[in-house]
């Protein structure tokens, strides 16, 4: 009687079990839209999420809309229920970050789980929702907002699956489309396009969320923005918003995102000369830029997008560009950083030991180590570069340059001297990742914490699965892309080639990095269930950073310092002001001496000459470096300033 009663029960619960998985996806009414129609993904048989791809939240950007701030009345709508089962063509795009090696070769690991040939329009203002097919708690599911890596002109490079998260810590995950390349922030530095048409395309998803969420069970006062790459760039960037994105998101998450480098928000003067090409190409009026603007409008689409000359359109400083709308970047991020004018949300934020690793290393020009006369070479072309994408590099001279390159040996050339070619590579990744990456996050990190709950990462983890890094070095710590192995739970989920199966210990790590993420999504507290992890804080007194490897602890002296910080974001662009008003000043030379030499810059020069002899004794003995540079400040100074003067340097010097 027993077993029959047993067996009832087992057939009982089966049944019900097939009536549930059997069941369709919900149905979801948008008001002034229509109804869309999900569709369950899965990955095992008890393991599914809820998708609702290919949603529009603005009007298709094309005819007169383009070029223009996205519009979110009249959204488009439908008749019946909208199949939302499968994935809307992605923006035009000109893919050169995909030559990156970095890029290369995650796009290899991962290229097995890309489906289909990709698609491209115009019209490609769309967001996709994934939501956990469970019981919803009370407040609704927590938000995370994905901007894709890639390149403000180029395509996104790789497509990842959020399901893990999704089923595994229970929130919700919206992946937003939006303008890229000239489509995006092609600017004609005025009212008839002031750029920056991207940005304001995600602040156009932001507020649809807002509005949305919620009927797909999402808490529209739980929404975190999270990024790598250039989707960091993008979630820095809202974090300077204001009045675009309101209280659209609660929290911000920037993974290897450089947002307040000089290089990542341009002039829009610096575009004037891709204008000129721009209308050659088209057959355009140059001038008045409102012809400009009109006969690009009427190019099609595709014809556009395949002759568009190779230029990095991204974002601009666009104040006093239009008088229809508020600038969505009124100054440079590191002056709005810096004069506390970013939005007061808790911020967590960080990089990897090695970010530059795959694209300095040159495949297996590395492999040896480097010699001094390469590591000299590569400190100085690294710095042409940066030299290059200044407004005032035309009037930096060869002498001043030496100021420029002796400031960046003093601070990476190793101490005491060496030849040893493993530790000049080890310095000059340093040098690379230190300038582009470490320097915008913890400059940021420093900034936001005066704001809001701050917390700090680097992550040092590489898998221990040997078919995930093929082509990375043995050498070589975690270079740029390679943690999101573990953020989006990979070890789960990619096949590997030749059918070989993940460690465990790649598991584990990718759950409790999903936690911590997740974590602070839901509570602030990246720490506050399911993992046994002290991560402190960062503040100014105590600027603690979590170090991701296998023991997951916080940095202390030995394994993070802020030196490099200190020179990248403070002394060296004190030093490349200094050489270009040098310069300046030498090529005014039958100008009167006020014209020439404006007690400003005497201060700077006086200022900049005792910054590198205070600031940086305590970090190096260098004496015969510091020596030099010193005499080339006051080679300059006895040069330039007659002692008559009411201004000279006895004076400053004195002060």
């Amino acid at each position: 009687m027993m077993n029959n009663r047993l067996l009832v029960i087992v057939m009982i619960v089966v049944v019900l079990v097939r009536q549930c998985y059997s069941r369709d996806p919900p149905k979801v009414d948008i008001p002034d839209q229509g109804t869309v129609m999900g569709v369950f993904m899965k990955m095992f048989r008890t393991q599914r999420v809820v998708a609702y791809l290919g949603i529009p939240y603005a009007q298709a950007p094309t005819g007169d809309k383009r070029f223009s701030r996205p519009v979110v009345d009249n959204l488009p709508s439908w008749e019946g229920v909208k199949n939302a089962s499968s994935f809307e063509k992605q923006c035009w795009s000109s893919p050169r970050s995909s030559h990156r090696r970095h890029n290369q070769l995650f796009m290899e690991l991962i290229q097995s789980a890309e489906e289909g040939e990709k698609q491209y329009d115009e019209d490609c203002l769309f967001l996709n929702i994934y939501v956990p097919d469970a019981p919803m708690p009370q407040e609704g599911y927590s938000v995370l907002v994905l901007f894709p890596p890639g390149d403000f002109d180029g395509d996104t490079p790789f497509m990842l699956n959020p399901f893990q998260m999704v089923f595994k810590q229970k929130l919700i995950v919206v992946t937003v489309q939006y303008r890229l390349g000239m489509f995006g922030f092609l600017t004609t530095a005025d009212t008839e396009a002031p750029g920056n048409f991207g940005l304001m395309d995600q602040a156009a998803a932001l507020l649809w969320i807002n509005r949305n969420i919620k009927l797909f069970n999402g808490n529209e006062a739980s929404v975190t923005l999270i990024g790598h790459g250039t989707g960091g760039v993008c979630v820095g960037l809202l974090l300077t918003s204001g009045e675009w994105t309101n209280d659209f998101f609660q929290k911000a998450i920037i993974m290897s995102g450089s947002v307040l480098t000089d290089s990542m928000v341009k002039n829009p003067q610096s575009y004037s000369s891709a204008l000129d090409e721009v209308a050659s190409i088209f057959g355009c009026n140059r001038k008045p830029t409102s012809q400009l603007i009109t006969c690009l409008r009427r190019v099609p689409g595709p014809v556009l997008a395949e002759n568009a000359p190779a230029v990095d359109w991204g974002p601009v400083v666009d104040k006093d560009l239009s008088n229809v709308t508020t600038p969505f970047i009124p100054e440079p991020p590191i002056m709005l950083a810096r004069q506390g004018k970013l939005k007061k949300v808790p911020l967590l934020i960080g990089h990897t030991d090695m970010e530059e690793g795959l694209d300095v290393a040159m495949g297996d020009v590395l492999e040896n180590g480097i010699a001094v006369e390469m590591f000299e070479t590569l400190l100085g072309d690294a710095v042409m570069m940066d030299l290059s994408q200044m407004d005032f590099n035309d009037t930096i001279c060869g002498g001043n340059m030496e100021i420029v390159m002796d400031a960046v040996q003093f601070q990476y050339n190793p101490y005491p001297p060496t030849t040893d070619p493993m530790t000049l590579r080890r310095r000059y990744i340093e040098f690379a990742t230190e300038r582009k990456f470490v320097s915008s996050t913890i400059e940021l990190a420093m900034a936001m914490t005066a704001l809001a709950d701050t917390y700090v990462y680097r992550f040092d983890i590489k898998p221990r699965t040997e078919a995930a890094l093929k082509g990375v070095p043995e050498w070589m710590g975690v270079p740029h892309n390679f943690e999101l192995i573990f953020l989006w739970g990979l070890p789960y989920w990619l096949m590997l080639a030749d059918q070989m199966q993940w460690d465990s210990a790649d598991k584990r790590v990718s759950d409790i990095v999903m936690t911590l993420w997740a974590n602070f999504a839901k509570y602030t507290n990246p720490t506050q269930v399911g993992v046994y992890i002290k991560w402190d804080k960062f503040t100014n007194d105590e600027p603690g950073v979590l170090i991701i490897d296998r023991s997951f602890n916080m940095s202390d002296h030995t394994t993070m310092s802020f030196n490099a910080v200190k020179f990248w974001n403070h002394y060296y662009p004190s030093v490349i002001n200094f050489a270009a008003q040098c310069c300046n000043s030498t090529y005014n030379g039958g100008s009167s001496y006020h014209e020439m030499l404006s007690s400003s810059v005497v201060h700077s020069i006086v200022v900049a000459n005792f910054i590198l002899l205070q600031s940086f004794i305590y970090i190096h003995t260098q004496t015969h470096v510091i020596e030099r540079v010193q005499k080339k400040f006051l080679r300059f100074a006895l040069r330039n300033l007659p002692w008559n003067d009411p201004i000279n340097l006895p004076h400053y010097l004195a002060r």
